[in-house]
């Protein structure tokens, strides 16, 4: 796989698998809404960091209540 310095390798939650993660739209022009490459849908790389800080939320909680 070749990853060009505008792309990264992510997690989509999406298509739940490990995926190459593109800013290009498609007329090959770079911008800020990104999405999974391997996904029929759109997906926004903030909708991955919100799933993220979610689960971190969810993880701290329950370390919390359950643990203490």
């Amino acid at each position: 796989m070749i990853i060009k310095s505008d792309e990264k390798v992510i997690y989509c939650y999406n298509c739940r698998t490990m995926t190459l993660f593109t800013r290009r739209d498609m007329n090959n022009n770079s911008g800020v809404e990104s999405h999974c490459s391997e996904c029929s849908y759109v997906w926004f790389e903030w909708q991955n960091r919100a799933v993220e800080r979610e689960k971190e939320k969810w993880i701290e909680y329950n370390e919390l209540t359950f643990y203490l």
